[in-house]
């Protein structure tokens, strides 16, 4: 878009300072609604309408300065007859520019560390806006974005414009995809009863589905048909072959759990005989978090070939079980009244009651004591403060423990 009018007219300074007048008067008027504005986020706590607020608030301000623009266009310019080009054109590309840059700014701190949000807003995508208004200034941006960057003999015509359009396709899908899952994860599957495995299965798939989509809609509007993605496509199956078969196994795996719904995020698993809890699913791999507080990663093929123990299927609760074995001496009695006294422990249930049974004799007698508790992420620690309690007693009351 040119500028048509003269750059030193009188017509076009005065149609400069009522666009300086808009933006100045829509910060004003942003200032203003600053503290409904957050009243409204502290009300809305979820982090869907979090994020949804926190874009609303970077856009605000432009929407506001276009708003006032197109009014005065329209309410005042055009009946007038007075001078307006600027206003009507070149105005409105700016201010969908400034959209466009605060926008992707806010996506990009609600998906990156402030830094790295700092540097792609200001080293990346703040230079390309100000190239593209310099190249719109004089004219050339319909030869920039027409420009051709496929060779002659290529079928396809893939153009600096398309690209950047495609590119720009992909990445709102994406952050569609983002917003979908969040929603459906965090509000919609809860509140309609769904299990936490159901709802992150479905979530996932929701997600995936509109990021392939998004990417295909990417591709065609680059200038890519379907014939082209499906050269693309053989070509990938060829490098699976030759090196991605983990990848897609984890993949395909992921998916098969989350619908399987064996495990979801917030059990308590053992793997391995290490214990954890599922923190998330994903598509490649599980995050468990151990007991030690350290965050492991488990490819999800994993899950599928070896063998899995959930510790809080359908309820949190789990059978503690410790063995001891006693002098033919002690009194069975005496040794029963011990183990039920040291299963009085904060982290031990009363309903289900401990029990203890005598299990057998051998070289000694053998007493089980088992007792529930609902927190399976703390049962090596419970079961040693419970060992600890049995040996106390048996020593209070001289009963010597032997090797069963």
């Amino acid at each position: 878009m040119t500028f048509n009018t003269n750059l030193f007219s009188l017509a076009f300074l005065s149609q400069l300072v009522i666009f300086a007048v808009a933006i100045g008067l829509g910060w004003l008027i942003k200032l203003f609604l600053w503290r409904p504005f957050e009243a409204l986020k502290k009300r809305l706590r979820t982090p869907l309408a979090g994020q949804v607020l926190v874009i609303l608030d970077k856009l605000l301000w432009p929407l506001i300065v276009g708003g006032l623009n197109w009014l005065t266009v329209r309410l005042i310019m055009q009946p007038l007859g007075w001078p307006h080009d600027f206003l009507a054109h070149s105005a409105v590309l700016i201010i969908g520019l400034w959209l466009g840059y605060q926008f992707i700014h806010a996506c990009l701190e609600l998906n990156l560390s402030a830094a790295a949000a700092r540097v792609w807003s200001r080293q990346i995508l703040l230079p390309l806006i100000l190239l593209f208004v310099f190249l719109s200034t004089v004219g050339l941006q319909e030869r920039v974005l027409n420009f051709r960057l496929t060779p002659p003999s290529f079928e396809q015509d893939v153009s600096v414009g398309s690209l950047f359009l495609g590119l720009g396709v992909m990445v709102i899908f994406f952050f569609l995809a983002r917003l979908a899952w969040q929603f459906m994860e965090d509000i919609f599957l809860p509140q309609a009863e769904a299990s936490p495995a159901l709802t992150h299965a479905i979530s996932t798939l929701i997600g995936y589905t509109i990021i392939f989509i998004g990417a295909l809609l990417g591709l065609s509007v680059i200038g890519l048909d379907f014939a082209t993605l499906t050269v693309i496509a053989g070509g990938l199956s060829i490098g699976l072959g030759f090196g991605l078969q983990q990848i897609v196994s984890n993949f395909v795996s992921g998916f098969i759990i989350m619908f399987e719904q064996s495990i979801g995020p917030g059990d308590v698993i053992n793997l391995g005989g290490k214990v954890g809890v599922v923190h998330t699913i994903g598509v490649r791999r599980t995050v468990v978090r151990t007991a030690e507080n350290q965050e492991v990663t488990i490819p999800n093929s994993l899950f599928l070939s070896d063998i899995v123990t959930n510790l809080s299927r359908d309820t949190p609760l789990t059978q503690l079980s410790i063995k001891v074995g006693v002098s033919y001496e002690a009194n069975p009695r005496e040794v029963e009244q011990v183990l039920l006294e040291a299963a009085q422990h904060p982290s031990i249930l009363h309903d289900p009651q401990p029990t203890v049974e005598f299990a057998d004799f051998g070289k000694s007698l053998v007493f089980i004591l088992a007792a529930w508790t609902n927190d399976p992420t703390r049962l090596g620690e419970i079961a040693s403060d419970v060992r600890y309690r049995i040996w106390d007693g048996m020593k209070q009351r001289q009963i010597q423990i032997t090797v069963g």
